[in-house]
């Protein structure tokens, strides 16, 4: 009888140390490459370091892959099935085929500033000159395209650098009147003298349609995997709130993964970010019609096959519309 009673105890005390462990399951691995290393991955590095991707139950790797072209080729074999871009890359992936699509949206104006010689002081003085953008077909040359049809002027020659550093270096050298040049290449501009012709300010009064950056995603994946979208998108607004709410470990994050200890450069870094962040996550299907517009305007993507597709086919707001029923956007900025 005691041996038999020994043996149901231990039977008791095993299922209840059992149980516990059979209830708690194992966080989703996600590989998560962005671009670039400033202000703009801000988001993926505080929901990381402050814990809400764990918090979500999502086990994030994140690493940096530089172009967003080179992010969609490498989701398209399979590495990655979320990553941080937007932009571009999206609308011309989607043309071809691929099923990388915008998610969710964190940045929705334009935040590259133009800069230019100190003795212009307004963009018709540019008629005639050339101007230095990263990249054809990139977000900097997007923004600048936008510059002169709002300001409506023509006969400006765009050059392309081959990234921000070598933008800068072209305006300072005068091989180029002005150059599209963010943080924190543009606080050195701005210290050596150069003029900030067009702001993040001024593109925000514009009310220009666009999605810089956000949370970009395999539709094949997130088509059987919607809850791990939601939780994500949830993690990375956590993470903006925490931009928002706390300067201090914002600053701290920043340095970290960019390597930055200039005081300067991070405080300017944190300014763009509380000026620049979306609180929500809704992508405006007027940026897509845009863009694509302009893209085909320059013949970056073909117009037949993109007269084809919906415009709902680059995008997906609706674990952001789950998140937003379910009251999460409210009560995270109550």
């Amino acid at each position: 009888m005691a041996n038999a009673l020994c043996c149901i105890v231990s039977m008791i005390l095993m299922l209840c140390f059992l149980a516990p462990a059979q209830g708690v399951s194992a966080p989703d691995k996600i590989r998560f490459p962005y671009s670039p290393i400033s202000w703009n991955s801000l988001p993926w590095w505080m929901a990381k370091d402050g814990g809400f991707f764990e918090k979500n139950g999502l086990d994030v790797e994140l690493f940096y892959e530089g172009a967003s072209s080179a992010i969609v080729q490498a989701m398209l074999a399979g590495e990655a099935n979320f990553a941080g871009l937007a932009g571009p890359s999206i609308v011309s992936n989607v043309v071809n085929g691929g099923d990388v699509i915008q998610i969710a949206a964190v940045v929705k104006t334009f935040t590259i500033p133009m800069y230019a010689r100190a003795a212009i002081t307004e963009v018709a003085q540019l008629k005639g000159q050339k101007v230095a953008v990263s990249r054809f077909g990139s977000i900097s040359h997007i923004a600048a395209l936008n510059i002169f049809q709002k300001s409506n002027v023509t006969g400006v020659t765009l050059i392309q650098s081959g990234g921000t550093p070598e933008s800068a270096a072209a305006l300072m050298s005068g091989a180029v009147a002005a150059a599209m040049v963010p943080p924190p290449q543009s606080l050195m501009l701005r210290e050596k003298g150069f003029r900030e012709l067009v702001s993040v300010k001024q593109f925000r009064e514009w009310n220009i349609p666009v999605v810089e950056n956000g949370v970009a995603a395999r539709r094949s994946f997130i088509d059987k995997n919607p809850s791990v979208a939601r939780r994500f998108i949830r993690a990375a607004f956590e993470g903006i709130h925490a931009i928002y709410t706390d300067k201090e470990q914002s600053l701290r994050v920043l340095a970290k993964y960019t390597k930055v200890s200039d005081d300067k450069i991070l405080a300017e870094s944190y300014r763009f970010s509380v000026e620049a962040l979306s609180k929500e996550g809704f992508m405006p299907p007027e940026a897509f019609t845009a863009l694509l517009e302009q893209m085909v305007g320059q013949k970056s993507v073909d117009e037949a096959t993109s007269k084809k597709l919906p415009i709902t086919a680059y995008f997906d707001n609706r674990f952001v519309t789950d998140l937003d029923k379910e009251g999460f956007f409210k009560k995270l900025w109550q």
